[in-house]
């Protein structure tokens, strides 16, 4: 009894310290099969059989989880296929089994982790490819939190008509010499309402900040792969035109830059530095992990890369807006943590986009 608590304490632990950076993402996988003979105590008689259906069904989810993802990140997935399918306990973790079995007919359905910082790590090995030092790259990664939110109530147009019906007959008799006419209208009202509703998205402000974290997840990532990191702040100070103020200012008030803002960052760097990272990670309100009980902070990130072609500025690579959490005893841990989390998964999913592209 006792080794059976301690067992459940561990597997509770792994199951808090695995997605605490947003590493990690649930997923389910199922296979069924026919067997060679009849179920024994409500499972399959061979246990080989059992373990092959068991593969197959975290082979199962781990595919249904890359063909979710980004092209990028799928691509990744189908190129290292085969040493994570041959090390698959390593890449899907604290699988949860749950089976059927009755007569020859045997269902597994399983739930579990995928270790995406792992996978993303396959990653590295791209940069072989590539001859010498690969490209200059600065990166602006801007933390923001809402400051204030103005909402709208909704409006209603509303249309009221009236129509109106007449009706009317006529009757005309004769008798000899004389003649007489009858008749009778009548009239009927019909009221027809109608109209619209109009509601208008809030109107947030954002409070901007350039976070550390940030800064060095993403320098981290970036160098790891081959990237000539140059910092950001260096940028500003050595380059016009490349203000980190009016960038703070626009996405104080918008999820984009203005383009004079955009612009005159092009040109102060143009001919300087090839690769030009814009990201944005916004901070939800916290909240109560409901299994480990600790405060909670969700982060969404997006951003897009820029490279110069001679002549522009062209997109090369994009983070559609993803979320992932941060734990911690307090809100300023977890907080930390989620940045952490967004600032690493949008740099890894940059990379393997530019690795794709095969751009130096």
């Amino acid at each position: 009894m006792k080794l059976k608590k301690l067992a459940l304490i561990a597997c509770s632990i792994a199951g808090m310290l695995v997605p605490l950076h947003g590493y990690a993402e649930t997923v389910i996988g199922s296979q069924n099969k026919e067997l060679r003979s009849t179920c024994k105590n409500d499972r399959p008689r061979s246990t080989e059989e059992f373990n092959q259906v068991l593969s197959q069904a975290k082979i199962n989810a781990l595919r249904t989880w890359a063909a979710g993802k980004s092209v990028a990140t799928s691509t990744l997935f189908a190129e290292n296929e085969q040493t994570i399918l041959a090390n698959i306990d390593d890449y899907f973790l604290n699988a949860q089994v749950d089976y059927k079995c009755k007569k020859k007919s045997f269902k597994l359905k399983v739930k579990g982790l995928v270790d995406v910082n792992r996978i993303g790590l396959l990653g590295k090995a791209a940069p072989a490819q590539f001859s010498g030092p690969r490209s200059r790259m600065t990166a602006v990664f801007l933390a923001r939190k809402a400051k204030k939110v103005k909402s709208f109530d909704q409006k209603r147009t509303t249309i009221d008509e009236t129509v109106a019906f007449n009706e009317g007959a006529e009757s005309v008799s004769t008798s000899g010499n004389s003649a007489s006419i009858e008749g009778y209208t009548s009239t009927k009202n019909v009221q027809v309402s109608g109209g619209s509703s109009e509601v208008k998205s809030d109107d947030i402000e954002w409070a901007v900040s350039r976070a550390g974290p940030l800064d060095a997840a993403v320098n981290e990532t970036f160098s790891s792969f081959g990237f000539r990191i140059v910092d950001v702040s260096q940028v500003a100070s050595r380059f016009p035109g490349f203000d980190l103020d009016a960038f703070q200012q626009d996405f104080a008030f918008s999820d984009d830059l203005s383009p004079s803002t955009k612009n005159d960052a092009f040109d102060a760097i143009a001919g300087k530095i090839p690769l030009l990272v814009i990201a944005t990670v916004d901070l939800g309100q916290k909240d109560i992990d409901p299994v480990s009980g600790l405060q909670r902070v969700y982060a969404t990130v997006s951003g897009q890369v820029y490279n110069d072609d001679g002549l522009f500025y062209g997109t090369v690579a994009s983070v559609r807006p993803t979320q992932l959490f941060g734990l911690g005893p307090n809100e300023t841990v977890a907080e930390t943590n989620a940045l952490v989390a967004a600032a690493e998964a949008a740099s890894k999913e940059i990379v393997q986009q530019l690795n794709a592209s095969g751009i130096q």
